[in-house]
């Protein structure tokens, strides 16, 4: 039944609606109020291809925006996967307001609550299994936590960025904040070749969303319009 999107995968036929998610819409606000409050971003990511393409598509999307942030990729061999305190004490130290982790998170029960105490909330946007209980983010947006509906369990965490973009832009749109401080829109569709990247690199099913995410990642790719990406792409032939 489903040959058509499989053989002709259109990201406008299959993307959903990014509130799905659970915990979106409230990951969104809170970052529309960072915005405007000239809040100082930290992104918190993981040293493997899909928590650096995550990380990348957020540092991106900020940039464009004119916003100050933060990025921290853990040592893999010292600090190990995921957010730790001592990670979350080094990132403080740059007097952080809003704390996202991406590609990771979802079990880091001391590291948010570290972040708590020093009042700084935390954004987690993660697609690894979780349990029942979750640690005390300010929002979880997980398609693989076992309260969301969202059946949208086969993206990476670039996959999972990507929404929470989508939301996020959409969010900033209806407020007219980019009229308002005289800038384009950034244009989503060229972020794709990044979330392609973390896509097929975490090897999860390219069926669905993810398959028309590749398609129209691949096309972007090819027209070698982030730097970072082509320099690998010419260095690697």
């Amino acid at each position: 039944e489903d040959i058509e999107n499989y053989l002709n995968p259109a990201i406008k036929n299959l993307l959903p609606n990014p509130s799905i998610l659970k915990g979106m819409d409230k990951a969104s606000s809170r970052t529309v109020k960072a915005i405007i409050n000239k809040e100082k971003i930290g992104i918190f990511g993981d040293y493997d291809v899909d928590g650096a393409s995550s990380t990348a598509l957020l540092g991106t999307y900020f940039s464009h925006l004119g916003l100050e942030y933060e990025i921290y990729i853990p040592d893999r061999r010292l600090e190990g996967f995921g957010p730790s305190i001592k990670g979350f004490e080094n990132m403080m130290k740059k007097e952080l307001q809003l704390l996202f982790t991406v590609d990771c998170g979802t079990m880091s029960f001391e590291a948010i609550d570290f972040a708590n105490k020093k009042k700084v909330d935390v954004l987690v946007l993660d697609h690894h299994q979780s349990e029942v209980k979750l640690p005390d983010a300010h929002s979880i947006v997980n398609p693989n936590q076992l309260d969301d509906k969202s059946n949208l369990n086969n993206l990476c965490a670039a996959g999972v960025c990507f929404m929470f973009l989508i939301s996020l832009n959409r969010s900033l749109r209806e407020i007219n904040w980019f009229a308002n401080n005289n800038l384009k829109e950034p244009d989503l569709i060229e972020y794709l070749d990044l979330v392609s990247l973390g896509t097929v690199c975490d090897v999860v099913p390219l069926t669905g969303i993810n398959r028309a995410i590749v398609k129209q990642g691949l096309k972007i790719l090819k027209s070698k319009k982030n730097l970072g990406l082509k320099t690998l792409l010419d260095v690697s032939k």
